[in-house]
């Protein structure tokens, strides 16, 4: 990397695209041939992990807590941290502005409350479903099973499924569950691939959105979209909770009560306590002092180190 690097002499800034996942000897080798190097906070959570090494020159985060906590982190190497905000969390005001997708418009028209079901793909292979504890196919099965018992209990509800891809649909594993999704009326699997950010656009018009631990999730809430986030399988009574543990327990749950419960206090009562705790969470874990458009943030700072940096 380091010899590489050295043979383009104008090289002042680098941008790494995903901040985690950069190998570090490369922004090592970067930082050594005196290349500057800047990157946007990819996943809020992430902030709360010790696993990942992170090494810059300025890192764009997604709130003023995150950037106190990282500050005081061993695994951050950041010489200039701002805050800015999640960054994709722009789209979401943006296409609430929009019509809504064609896959949720007549429900909207008849009155119904719309929840958004952020699911995460299964293996395709039985041998790697059987070492995946969280996205196995038995778990899968059982995430269906309940979100078809939440649709026979929800009134005046239409649900649609969004995952990251639907290629896992074909596994014949799943095709009498699939078969009993088909004959609900008021579920869907949303197959929009084409659409740029789709998934923001159905999150920006749900009255609901149920989740794992996502980024989207975080991009939902810090726009005061209430999120539950879906903790357990068949065999596992706690996904990410431990981990994740600046979302409030309150937006957790447990077991098929839970979620059934706190669906309903979200979409059918305006006075709901849990409402208070995703304004909560504004006010303080996502909260960023200067709020303006994120990306017009971040282009003008980076406009800025290039001018400062111009041979």
């Amino acid at each position: 990397y380091f010899e590489i690097i050295k043979k383009f002499k104008n090289l002042k800034i680098a941008i790494i695209d995903y901040d985690v996942l950069c190998p570090k000897t490369l922004i090592l080798a970067l930082e050594n041939n005196n290349v500057k190097t800047v990157a946007t906070q990819e996943r809020f959570f992430h902030t709360f992990y010790k696993a990942y090494a992170v090494i810059f020159d300025t890192y764009f985060v997604g709130s003023d807590f995150a950037a106190d906590f990282i500050k005081k982190m061993k695994n951050y190497d950041t010489k200039n941290i701002i805050s800015v905000g999640q960054y994709r969390s722009d789209y979401i005001p943006f296409y609430k502005k929009q019509a809504p997708p064609k896959e949720i418009t007549e429900a909207k028209e008849r009155g119904k409350k719309i929840l958004i079901v952020l699911g995460v793909p299964s293996p395709n292979n039985w041998f790697e479903s059987y070492t995946n504890p969280m996205f196995n196919w038995s778990s899968q099965k059982v995430f269906l099973e309940d979100i078809i018992k939440l649709s026979q209990n929800l009134k005046n509800t239409f649900i649609v499924l969004r995952y990251k891809s639907l290629a896992w649909t074909e596994n014949e594993y799943f095709k009498k569950i699939f078969d009993k999704i088909h004959r609900c009326e008021n579920i869907i699997f949303s197959n929009n691939y084409e659409e740029f950010q789709y998934s923001h656009k159905l999150c920006a018009h749900a009255d609901l959105v149920i989740s794992k631990s996502s980024s989207l999730a975080d991009e939902c809430l810090c726009q005061e979209i209430p999120v539950l986030f879906h903790e357990y399988t068949h065999n596992i009574k706690n996904i990410s909770s431990d981990i994740n543990n600046y979302i409030p327990q309150e937006l957790m749950f447990y077991n098929f009560e839970e979620l059934y419960q706190k669906s309903k206090s979200f979409l059918f009562s305006n006075s709901s306590e849990l409402r208070e705790k995703v304004k909560e969470l504004n006010k303080t874990i996502y909260f960023v002092n200067e709020k303006k458009n994120i990306k017009k943030k971040i282009l003008e700072n980076l406009e800025n180190q290039l001018i400062k940096n111009k041979p």
